[in-house]
């Protein structure tokens, strides 16, 4: 409340007893009024047209209308203004319609003080601003609210068409991709033949050369992976079948689709695996698949007769093993260390200025280490050459169900912990086709636990509601798989959710449960009855 302000009073009264009355206790009160006089509403709309006034204390009843009639005509034309109605009558009807129609206040003339008037006037004032205020909050927010609408629209259409451009894109590379291999096929195989001998002698440059053409239509399969391969992690299509594996079994699998372009590079590859080396839990074909690409990168930046070393050792305390390939090329600048694992970019140098490509390779295998629940990292240094490293966990379930909710850290599903077993009955290799089922279930965030031969533990983030639809998958699809199996349809396996947990359960909740899981399970000797799918 301001009393230094100047309130701007129109005093609608025909009666000048009653307006002298007005004047006198607005002037006597402690605040500053000035007051402009109408003894018509005709008279006090005049005045409200040509300037703006804080306020209106109005009679009702004057020569040129009555009622509430002569609220509504003030009310029309000075929205922004507060009304305060003087009457006579005592009647609470009255007093509810004299607010419908518009007015702030009300004040009977034989009560009036200046006090209460001065007062009175100053509130209705406070109030109407208010209500002026959140009107024209009122109209921004629907300006605000239109125009978003119209912003939702407009992206709404953009996304439809930026998703159909999309599905079109990846529908075409996915063709143009899979178009490409019978054709690289054809020429790989043409070329072996001739190398082979089987089409007549060839001589040795004639070898060297086809050593080259085969060394190039590799480069183009491997290419066509890369396409396919960031196809499938874009739409999430590209799940992961993590098992134990062998690392030195890894490292010569990977080794000896590179020997041959080594050789025809003319760099030696070496490979330094120790064989007391613990088993890894992980994808094999994507770990190999990681391997190759660095690999390949390593020889096309390595010269003549420098070394390219595929290397591996435990780090027990991350626990986990470290697979690395160390080149002696070019190296890479610190400021280009980060660049390297975005899409679409290569970096230039004078030994694979040749070599063209799209720049996927090192993100391709960033991300395939990263469904293996590893890290991708690089150490290097002008003029001494590159370390591409990356890491695998343990064959141990503690170790991998620790990382895999260390990357789901912050979601906010339900888990919920299935397991599934077959029949002691059942051979061991059936046991092991039937894995292969297994994996085939799994969604991209899900993850699978061998426990033992025959029974596995599947860790799902998966809500109550969406169980039925997953289950009638794995029913159908037990069914196909059973009908399309050369050996023979298995007799079925059994399933029971073992557990849940909620996003608010800790890490280490979860990791002790599934510890005390795996205890009694090795303890066990024999399975408690479960129900047969």
């Amino acid at each position: 409340m301001n009393e230094y302000r100047v309130y701007k009073v129109l005093v609608l009264e025909d009666d000048l007893t009653d307006a002298n009355l007005i004047e006198r206790q607005c002037k006597k009160s402690q605040f500053l009024f000035k007051i402009t006089w109408a003894t018509r509403v005709s008279e006090a709309i005049g005045y409200l047209d040509q300037q703006g006034f804080d306020a209106i204390v109005a009679d009702m009843n004057v020569p040129d209308s009555s009622g509430l009639r002569t609220i509504s005509q003030l009310r029309e034309h000075c929205g922004k203004s507060a009304i305060i109605v003087l009457t006579s009558i005592d009647d609470r009807m009255i007093e509810k319609e004299i607010f419908s129609a518009g007015a702030q206040d009300f004040r009977k003339k034989d009560e009036l003080s200046s006090v209460s008037l001065g007062r009175g006037i100053v509130h209705a004032i406070e109030r109407q601003e208010q209500v002026n205020q959140i009107k024209r909050l009122v109209g921004r927010l629907k300006k605000s609210q239109k125009r978003l609408t119209v912003q939702s629209q407009q992206l709404k259409r953009k996304n439809r068409r930026l998703t159909k451009l999309y599905r079109t894109a990846r529908e075409f590379v996915d063709n143009v991709s899979h178009d490409l291999r019978t054709p690289l096929t054809v020429i790989k195989d043409y070329v072996s033949i001739i190398r082979d001998g089987m089409a007549g002698s060839v001589q040795a440059e004639q070898m060297k050369l086809l050593g080259k053409v085969a060394l190039r239509t590799d480069d183009l399969n491997h290419m066509v992976d890369d396409i396919l391969d960031a196809s499938k992690l874009e739409s999430g299509l590209l799940g992961a079948w993590r098992r134990t594996s062998c690392t030195c079994q890894l490292l010569e699998h990977a080794a000896s689709l590179l020997r041959e372009r080594a050789s025809i590079n003319g760099v030696k590859l070496v490979i330094d695996c120790p064989q007391d080396l613990p088993e890894v839990y992980c994808d094999c074909e994507k770990a190999i698949r990681v391997i190759t690409n660095l690999g390949i990168n390593a020889i096309k930046h390595s010269r003549s007769g420098q070394t390219v070393t595929i290397w591996a050792k435990l780090q027990p305390e991350e626990g986990e093993v470290r697979i690395g390939i160390t080149d002696r090329g070019p190296g890479i600048e610190r400021e280009s260390l980060e660049l390297i694992f975005q899409r679409f970019e290569q970096l230039k140098d004078q030994v694979s200025s040749t070599v063209q490509g799209f720049g996927l390779g090192l993100n391709i295998a960033q991300r395939l280490t990263h469904i293996n629940l590893g890290k991708l990292t690089v150490e290097s240094q002008v003029g001494k050459g590159s370390t591409f490293s990356f890491t695998v966990p343990l064959s141990d379930p503690m170790e991998v169900l620790s990382r895999w909710l260390a990357l789901r850290s912050g979601r906010s599903s339900t888990l919920r912990a299935l397991e599934i077993v077959l029949d002691e009955s059942i051979p061991e290799i059936d046991a092991d086709d039937f894995d292969r089922f297994v994996n085939c279930q799994l969604r991209r965030q899900d993850i699978l636990f061998r426990v033992t031969t025959r029974c596995w533990m599947l860790i799902m983030p998966i809500e109550s509601n969406e169980m039925p639809m997953w289950e009638q998958r794995a029913e159908r699809d037990f069914v196909r798989f059973n009908r399309n199996r050369p050996q023979g349809p298995l007799p079925g396996y059994s399933r029971r959710f073992i557990q849940h947990w909620s996003p608010q359960v800790s890490r280490q909740h979860i990791l002790s449960e599934f510890d005390q899981y795996l205890s009694q399970v090795a303890m066990e000797s024999e399975r408690p009855e479960l129900t047969n799918c």
